[in-house]
């Protein structure tokens, strides 16, 4: 064991243990861990050491805990070296073509794979330190050869103050030294051994800290104290001080470079900074060079840095930062790493000046890396030093992009009575119903609109004006100010104005009815978004066609829209443009019968959205949810919130319909009704929009479970326009508007109700939604029943099929009593009546003079034929209470 480790046996043992496994081939990574100071480093210093006495290569690298340090810093580190096939270009993003998180896949499965040949040829022991501060994207590649080190001749060593997500690593978490490991460093640092009274006074003061520990131990070595017994140590607040009197004996100069070398960060390139003699502070152990890169030097810890730091003066570390950043310009370095230095020495009119523009560049090229966030911070950064409207309204770009819609807001509001349109078009495509912060978006339009504005930025607020209007609910007064922005963006024939009046032409369509309209406005938005700059007319016109796709029930045509818009999420890096996508597919699992994946897949699309802000979201889960519960069973709750939302915006007719519709799946007949009879005063006045046709279908629905025939044959009547669409989109699907229209036709006695209802089958099973198939199958066959028993049979017979396989259990159970297939045994029919009655397995068992053990033989078998999920499902099930 190295002469300088102190009570790290067990780590050290466990380390040479998996380097020797590693050596024959079962890889590992094993992850120290511990609080700063707790002697990370010695322990891998101590490894490493071992490994190159038996002739093992190590690679190293160290994360970087200043804002500077690009992605993938401490590998870019540790693949600078001479090994064949390795090299940091491995780790190039770019690649024009890919995006941008295709060539950060490629890159990391590079690196894995050249990583993996390298260690074919000879073991190799990768150290990466401190990766408590790297990166996420220097965690995912670690992450990634993770998983597959094990069958590799790699041992992967790191450090960090903090456990990582590696479910594969072997974490060896260091405690903070005993007693008896304090006495024993002590007594290594003078002629005789200390003093026995000084180890538990070190202990506590240092807490057992190796770091401080050796700090207090060095002092007292120095002053020639530890052969006497323990007495009061006059010690200053922390490590700071002792920091400074560890340096105390180096010139001042030194001590200055050491500043300036703390302001740099943990680590200082020599190439790049020349800082001149700093041998003095290296043989003080104040700094350590490191051996694979003999032109960086590094603080022997963070917390020495800290300190270094710390003992500057204003005026000295205003300097320093100044200097850097003009070396690190000379150098070529990246913007953000020279913006960190700028504003750090930003002091005078001048300098701030500096600092503004470097912070402007650091975030254009953070959204160049589609890093939202950090573009925010930059900006933020940027206007403290220099404020103007150009910078706020690019922040407010940022903050939309990256989903902080509240800080958008404010900055638009800030500037929007100087810039005008700009400010009021940064946030589009949100609002409704659900949306806190269209009252504040349809000002800043009322805003820009008062200011004397140019034909095309006028198009386009009023573009954007029409559209939040119709989103709250007013298709009347946003129509004609929809035709205006369209007559003054065709005047212009500027693309983002025309891209803008497309977007609220589409929100005034019923897109069921004009879907020949819809497909073209989608193919203009997608055809304008290059020339307008308007990548986001892009995003809309995609889900404009996959709602189409839907509606049309051409789902070959959505799943390669759903490809492409895929790839537009990557361009993008928007959170609502993941959204969108997230909640194409949990539609697509939907129709497909993956139940379980869609459910989790729209609850992933709702948080989404919630962390950006739009609380319309919660409401779109619950429509997409009523929809799923009409497949699978599931009982509905009472949406309190969607309620609260109905009073307080009474007479909306999205949320009458659905919470009308919610209460019918519920049961509660007397609560459906209720909402049904606000839908009388509100068809008459319905406008034409994208909810026209859910409100028709749902509520003929409805009024014909209720009884209201009068309102179900005026729904019939208008809904008979969508017979042969499917009332499906990303929001919600309900399947062919056929079979909802034969369940309101057979309500009415009219004689077209079966031909709606063989229809709606035709239609299912051409779309292949074979959930679907099953619903449209048993509502049909549940309308035969009474006059073509036959056929009626033959229908719940493939109904039952379906439900079974795909876990549809109350279709399923409807399905075995219309086809007469349950196939349960006399028996089995005696007890599931019981269970339906809601008795217990002990109750059945005393009535039917069986053990308890024997019914629940029984009810598990009566569950698994009719492809029920549990004893609850059986319970109201009239055809077994007999």
């Amino acid at each position: 064991m190295g002469a300088g480790l102190v009570g790290r046996v067990a780590e050290v043992v466990a380390l040479d243990e998996l380097r020797a496994a590693a050596a024959h081939g079962s890889g590992a990574v094993a992850l120290l861990t511990g609080e700063a100071g707790i002697g990370k480093t010695a322990v891998v210093e101590e490894s490493v050491s071992r490994a190159a006495a038996a002739g093992v290569v190590v690679l190293a690298g160290r994360a970087d805990p200043d804002e500077g340090a690009p992605a993938f810093w401490p590998w870019l580190r540790l693949l600078d070296s001479d090994v064949d096939g390795l090299d940091p270009s491995l780790l190039s993003l770019a690649d024009a073509g890919e995006s941008a998180s295709a060539a950060r896949f490629r890159a990391m499965r590079d690196v894995v794979s050249a990583l993996a040949a390298a260690a074919a040829s000879a073991p190799l022991v990768l150290v990466l330190e401190d990766l408590h501060w790297a990166d996420p994207a220097s965690i995912a590649l670690l992450t990634a050869l993770s998983r597959e080190v094990a069958t590799t001749r790699i041992l992967v060593l790191g450090t960090s103050r903090t456990e990582l997500d590696l479910p594969d690593a072997t974490v060896l978490p260091l405690r903070p030294w005993d007693v008896p490991a304090v006495a024993a460093y002590l007594d290594r640092l003078g002629d005789t051994p200390a003093h026995g009274t000084w180890a538990p006074v070190v202990h506590e003061l240092g807490g057992g800290n190796p770091l401080y520990t050796r700090e207090v131990g060095r002092l007292l070595a120095r002053e020639g104290r530890l052969a006497r017994p323990a007495g009061d140590i006059d010690l200053p607040d922390g490590l700071r001080r002792l920091v400074a009197r560890r340096t105390a004996h180096l010139t001042p100069a030194c001590r200055e470079l050491l500043g300036v070398a703390s302001a740099v960060g943990a680590e200082v390139d020599a190439t790049v900074l020349d800082l001149g003699d700093l041998a003095p502070a290296i043989e003080a152990g104040v700094l350590v060079d490191d051996p694979w890169a003999p032109a960086r030097l590094r603080f022997a810890h963070e917390l020495v840095r800290q300190a270094c730091y710390a003992g500057m003066t204003r005026d000295a570390r205003i300097r320093a930062h100044a200097l850097i950043a003009d070396a690190l310009a000379d150098a070529g370095a990246g913007p953000i790493e020279i913006a960190r230095h700028r504003v750090r020495a930003a002091a005078d009119p001048e300098s701030r000046r500096l600092a503004a523009e470097a912070c402007v560049a650091a975030a254009r090229h953070a959204t160049g890396e589609l890093d939202h966030g950090e573009a925010v911070h930059w900006l933020t950064r940027a206007l403290e030093n220099a404020p103007s409207h150009d910078i706020r309204l690019e922040r407010a770009g940022a903050a939309y992009r990256d989903g902080r819609l509240d800080l958008a807001v404010s900055d638009c509001e800030a500037i929007v009575d100087e810039v005008g349109a700009p400010a009021a078009l940064v946030i589009r495509g949100l609002g409704g119903l659900g949306s806190v912060l269209a009252p504040a978006l349809i000002r800043l339009c009322e805003r820009a609109l008062a200011l004397d504005l140019g034909e095309a930025d006028r198009a386009q607020v009023l573009a954007q004006y029409a559209f939040l209007i119709a989103e709250m609910h007013d298709a009347g007064r946003a129509e004609p100010i929809s035709r205006e922005a369209m007559e003054l963006a065709s005047r212009s024939g500027h693309p983002g104005a025309l891209v803008a009046a497309i977007h609220a032409r589409h929100e005034l369509l019923d897109p069921m009815d004009s879907v020949d309209e819809v497909l073209e406005l989608a193919r203009r938005g997608v055809e304008l978004a290059g020339p307008s700059g308007r990548p986001d007319a892009e995003l809309w016109s995609r889900t404009w066609l996959l709602d189409a796709r839907l509606c049309l029930g051409d789902l070959a045509e959505f799943d390669a829209e759903c490809t492409r818009l895929a790839e537009l999420v990557d361009r993008l890096g928007w959170p609502v443009a993941r959204w969108h996508l997230l909640r194409a597919r949990a539609a697509r699992a939907m129709l497909a019968g993956r139940f379980a994946e869609a459910a989790a897949t729209a609850v992933e699309a709702r948080d989404l959205a919630l962390r950006a802000q739009d609380t319309s979201a919660g409401l779109l889960l619950q429509a997409f949810q009523s929809g799923l519960a009409l497949l699978t069973g599931e009982t509905l709750h009472w949406p309190d919130d969607l309620a609260a939302m109905t009073m307080r915006f009474p007479g909306v007719p999205i949320g009458v319909t659905q919470l009308a519709r919610i209460a019918m799946e519920m049961g509660e007949r007397e609560i459906a009704a209720e909402h049904v009879a606000q839908m009388r005063g509100i068809l008459p006045r319905l406008p034409v929009d994208g909810r026209r046709p859910f409100i028709v279908l749902s509520a003929g629905e409805v009024a014909a479970w209720v009884g209201d025939l009068e309102l179900a044959a005026e729904c019939y009547r208008l809904g008979l326009r969508y017979a042969d669409l499917y009332l499906n989109s990303m929001s919600a699907c309900f399947g062919s508007a056929s079979r909802l229209l034969g369940v309101i036709a057979a309500a009415l006695g009219e004689p077209a109700a079966g031909e709606h209802f063989s229809a709606a089958v035709a239609m299912e099973e051409r779309l292949g939604s074979a959930p679907f198939v099953a619903l449209s199958q048993i509502t049909y066959a549940r309308f035969l029943r009474p006059d073509d028993h036959r056929a009626a049979r033959v229908l719940a017979g493939r109904a039952l099929a379906t439900a079974r396989r795909l876990g549809m259990p109350a279709i399923a159970a409807e399905a075995a009593a219309l086809a007469g297939d349950d196939q349960l045994t006399a028996r089995e029919r005696e007890i599931a009546a019981l269970v339906a009655q809601g008795l217990s397995n002990r109750a059945i068992a005393d009535r039917l003079v069986l053990s308890e053990r024997t019914v629940e033989t029984h009810v598990r078998s009566i569950l698994r034929k009719l492809g029920l999920t549990g004893r609850a499902d059986l319970r109201g099930e009239t055809q077994y209470q007999h």
